[in-house]
């Protein structure tokens, strides 16, 4: 039943259970995809299912050691990251010194690498003395964002699990299920750029206060009146970086989203497939000013500046980018 209540992925939860049922487990994996949170969860979940005391395929998340896992304080379990911008050679060495320690409590010892791809090459070529010697009672799981920055020889001693990406439709059922009105979970699928995580911190009524704000700003860029009070506003949440690209990255999706909805009236006034619906009205005023070419032109860019915020681009250049997209040539 707990495996059920982790969200998506159905794929990864029947290979995981698969090696649980036939009692052949591989001693080293890797999962990688998009969500480092997903990857973490579904690790602990496989920690707990290995060492529970009362399933074989899953886990029941009510015995003695499957609480002891959830609270992180199950003597078999070790979940390490990065010591600052990297794994210290330290690090990789304790695992190799621990690695003949048969389990002091459950079936099996489980090591979580999160982050896995912040190991340096002396760290990496270390930890690839445990995995080319792995104990019988030792699992090892690294969890990693970038595998492409893993040694070559790492992955090829790996079981490698791919989890796929959330889809909006499996994000709103979700919802639905844990008690959200559907309309609501429908815009919150995409209001939050279908991230799972991100979703369930927000608060819904702050979360549409701030939607209501960007449409204001949306019109002014359009309008081209009061610009340079969006300009402002942006130099000053950039005074603190990891706040300016949460900001910037909403700001840009729900724009992008608004023009997507511009874009779709224009062509069709009576379409209903508008994400944001009840804005109707402020996005078919506002396509009287712009083009379906300026409108194309404006979605694009928006799309590449939310990948040049994965690149860590300067805010500065940022928000020039930005704004400089709607100030130029203006109604083209």
């Amino acid at each position: 039943m707990p495996f059920d209540d982790l969200f998506g992925n159905e794929r990864i939860k029947h290979i995981l259970t698969s090696y649980l049922r036939n009692n052949v487990m591989p001693s080293s994996m890797i999962f990688t995809g998009p969500g480092s949170t997903d990857l973490l969860l579904f690790a602990v979940a496989f920690a707990k299912a290995v060492n529970c005391e009362n399933c074989r395929e899953d886990f029941c998340d009510a015995c003695c050691n499957c609480s002891e896992i959830e609270r992180e304080i199950f003597l078999d379990l070790k979940i390490l990251a990065p010591d600052g911008q990297q794994y210290k050679k330290e690090q990789i060495t304790f695992l190799i010194e621990d690695n003949y320690i048969k389990p002091l409590k459950g079936e099996k010892k489980i090591n979580i690498l999160t982050e896995a791809h912040k190991m340096n090459e002396n760290s990496a070529n270390t930890f690839l003395k445990v995995l080319e010697e792995p104990a019988q009672d030792n699992i090892f799981i690294l969890l990693t964002t970038n595998m492409n920055a893993l040694l070559p020889t790492i992955k090829s001693r790996c079981q490698i699990l791919k989890f796929s990406p959330q889809s909006r439709a499996e994000i709103k059922k979700y919802l639905v299920k844990q008690g959200y009105d559907p309309e609501k979970a429908r815009l919150m699928s995409y209001l939050c750029q279908s991230n799972l995580e991100r979703i369930l911190m927000v608060d819904f009524d702050e979360f549409m206060e701030k939607r209501a704000k960007i449409l204001s700003a949306l019109k002014k860029l359009i309008n081209g009146v009061g610009v340079e009070d969006i300009l402002l506003d942006l130099y000053q949440k950039s005074r603190s970086r990891e706040k300016f690209i949460e900001y910037f990255r909403q700001l840009v999706n729900l724009i992008s989203l608004m023009l997507r909805d511009i874009m779709i009236l224009k062509i069709d006034k009576s379409n209903k497939n508008l994400i944001n619906i009840d804005y109707r009205d402020d996005l078919m005023s506002l396509g009287e000013y712009i083009t379906i070419d300026k409108v194309l032109f404006l979605i694009k860019k928006m799309e590449l500046l939310l990948r040049d915020i994965q690149r860590n681009l300067n805010t500065k250049v940022l928000t020039l980018e930005f704004i400089k997209s709607y100030t130029s040539k203006r109604g083209t």
